[in-house]
């Protein structure tokens, strides 16, 4: 417990704000290596599980450490570094659904979340433009890995909880990406962006040690 409590206070109490202010500063690369060791204490966490309690938490292990790589990489390249989410992604959506099987629970969120998705693209879709196939390809997965995540309410643990309430906030969190992708923003959007993404990520990692 004490490692999960040290590791969440690294994530969002120095390498957020140290990713912050260098990025102000415009150096980019310094700014992008805080924001990739965020994700990574994320990932410590499901290393440790996945070492000490149960093997099937190297499946969160490597979606974090993808999204870790995809941190970094989409302070450069937007399209190299979604590709690398969209494994982590597919990669969350195995772990997911091994944890809680498909149901008709997983059919209702994907059907909110996928109305949600759409309803913004078309409202977007002109600011959007020729981008359209590559936001829709993966917002629809994000829903889909979202949608495994949330399910876990079904299961009525604290392992679920956590994952289901960390499903909720990465989807928040790229609504907010989107958003601001698109549009311009004060930088106080960037902080919520990435305070419910790390939160995502750290409940996501300590769900490995319930």
């Amino acid at each position: 417990m004490p490692w999960m409590y040290a590791v969440s206070a690294l994530c969002l109490f120095i390498c957020l704000p140290f990713f912050m202010h260098y990025k102000r500063a415009l150096r980019f690369k310094l700014g992008a290596a805080f924001k990739m060791l965020g994700t990574l204490c994320a990932a410590s966490l499901a290393l440790i599980a996945a070492v000490k309690l149960d093997q099937h938490c190297w499946i969160c292990f490597a979606a974090l450490i993808l999204d870790a790589v995809a941190d970094y990489l989409l302070e450069f390249n937007l399209y190299l570094g979604t590709g690398f989410f969209l494994a982590g992604h597919l990669c969350y959506i195995c772990r997911f659904t091994g944890l809680f099987p498909v149901s008709s629970l997983h059919l209702i969120i994907a059907l909110i979340l996928l109305g949600i998705i759409a309803v913004l693209f078309w409202r977007w879709r002109k600011s959007i433009g020729k981008q359209m196939p590559f936001f829709a390809v993966y917002g629809a997965v994000l829903a889909v890995a979202c949608t495994c995540a949330i399910a876990g309410l079904s299961a009525r643990t604290l392992q679920g909880q956590m994952i289901a309430v960390g499903g909720a906030l990465f989807f928040i969190s790229d609504v907010i990406l989107f958003t601001r992708l698109l549009f311009s923003a004060p930088r106080s959007v960037d902080w919520a962006i990435m305070i419910t993404y790390y939160c995502a990520q750290l409940l996501f990692g300590m769900s490995c040690l319930m």
